[in-house]
């Protein structure tokens, strides 16, 4: 990976998403685990004090509903 795409994986939830790999310079979703393939493409941001993720739906966000563990 290169240096500006950043994995995060996320605790164990009842969604099954487990990592995003995201473009930190234009916080874009480039690769994902299976169940969350449907984000790839997708702009997000980090969202409350680091501990969620949001994804671009639209001219709004949505918060994904699993907890960030890790992200580098």
């Amino acid at each position: 990976m290169s240096k500006q795409i950043k994995r995060v994986t996320f605790a164990p939830n009842n969604y099954g998403l487990q990592w995003l790999d995201v473009n930190m310079h234009s916080w874009e979703i480039v690769s994902a685990c299976g169940e969350g393939r449907h984000l790839v493409g997708r702009a997000c941001r980090l969202a409350d004090r680091g501990n969620k993720i949001e994804y671009r739906t639209g001219s709004t966000y949505t918060t994904i509903n699993a907890t960030v563990e890790k992200m580098g």
